[in-house]
């Protein structure tokens, strides 16, 4: 699915397209050595200066948050004339009063406007910064490489949104995780680490793919990008010597968005990592009040079988027809071990309440439910026929 965005963008920029990335088929060697034999619209019969760079994005559309994920192809052509192809691995949308994601489904009828909206909006922010780079100069090869530069920043500094939604997302957790059971639901929490797992990883293979291939810095320029690769990994046996700033006039820019690549990656990576080590806590703390719920029903359990228990052995031992009705002073004095029995039940009720918000509520139920046993088993056993 494809998209030209008509923006207010500076003379520089001729078009920006949105592109699903198609997995099948995505910027192999051939078709990268393709696209650089036609100008920045596509079209034959010129040559460009190709770059592609990582994308993550943060933006917002009707006040709504989005993050985007992909790989951006930087076409210079002509005389300053470029165009950014964004490959995209997904849109996510953050549900409005919730921390959940949600990706867009370019091919859904029902999500069809919203698709638009925000690959409209996607193609707007990254065509605002675009302006020819550093001294004026005319050579495809530095404009490519400044603008290069410049988008892989933003996606490096798209990073903090991504930190700090995990810092919301581990607020949230915490604060889930002090609550009851029935009122602390960590399914959205969980839901959105999920996504949030999602968008890193995605981000963190095209990140990956970008270092790797030198921003594709070889389709257009093969000298410069192995003197690039020994810079960055001097191991590397071969008789190319290390990139220096004599190499090419642009070679300080092309280091630079690589650096910020690489930037990219360490910061993803961290976020991956905690990402999981707070799906890990919600595990946890989902275990503990799992513990904690069946520590409660052992509890009612044992307060239930003394108060049922208690009567139940009195009235065996003495014998029903002998100990009812309660209508004689001796009777009533034999009936007592069932009174203790029940308040000694209430007592172990209250001192073995849960902690928490819901503690009073535990004794005040304990007590009347045996309360009311008391009152069943009086009244039963003075209404009991002689």
């Amino acid at each position: 699915m494809t998209s030209t965005a008509d923006v207010d963008t500076p003379p520089a920029v001729a078009a920006v397209v949105v592109t699903m990335l198609n997995q099948a088929d995505r910027m192999s060697d051939r078709a990268m050595t393709a696209r650089s034999q036609m100008d920045h619209l596509g079209a034959p019969g010129a040559t460009s200066v190709i770059r592609v760079v990582p994308l993550v994005r943060s933006f917002r559309v009707n006040g709504q948050q989005h993050l985007a994920t992909g790989s951006v192809r930087v076409v210079v052509s002509g005389e300053l004339a470029v165009a950014f192809e964004v490959f995209l691995q997904g849109i996510w949308a953050r549900q409005d009063q919730t921390s959940s994601f949600a990706q867009l489904d370019a091919e859904a009828t029902a999500e069809a406007e919203r698709w638009v909206a925000a690959s409209s909006a996607l193609a707007v922010a990254l065509a605002q910064p675009l302006t020819a780079s550093g001294r004026g100069e005319l050579d495809l090869e530095y404009i490519a490489a400044g603008l290069a530069k410049r988008l892989a920043e933003k996606s490096r500094n798209a990073a903090a949104d991504l930190r700090e939604i995990r810092y919301a997302l581990e607020l949230e957790l915490a604060e889930t995780s002090t609550r009851s059971t029935t009122h602390g639901s960590q399914a959205s929490v969980v839901s959105a680490l999920l996504q949030l797992g999602i968008i890193c990883g995605r981000a963190a293979d095209s990140t990956r793919e970008a270092v790797r291939e030198g921003l594709w810095l070889h389709v257009t320029d093969p000298a410069a990008y192995h003197a690039h690769r020994v810079l960055l990994n001097p191991a590397i046996v071969t008789h190319v010597s290390p990139a220096t700033v004599l190499t090419r006039p642009w070679m300080r820019l092309h280091d630079a968005a690589i650096r910020q690549c690489l930037e990219l990656g360490k910061q993803l990576d961290t976020e991956s990592v905690a990402v999981h080590a707070l799906l890990a806590a919600a595990a946890s703390v989902s275990s503990s009040r799992e513990a904690d719920a069946q520590t409660s029903f052992n509890t009612l359990a044992a307060v239930a079988s003394l108060g049922l228990g208690i009567p139940a052995l009195v009235l065996a031992l003495y014998g029903a027809d002998r100990l009812l009705p309660l209508d004689t002073l001796p009777r009533q004095v034999a009936f007592l071990p069932v009174a203790a029995g029940l308040v000694f039940a209430t007592v172990l009720a209250m001192r073995r309440s849960p902690r928490g918000e819901h503690r009073r509520v535990w004794i005040v139920g304990a007590a009347a439910a045996l309360t009311a046993l008391l009152g069943l088993l009086v009244i039963a056993g003075v209404l009991a026929p002689s």
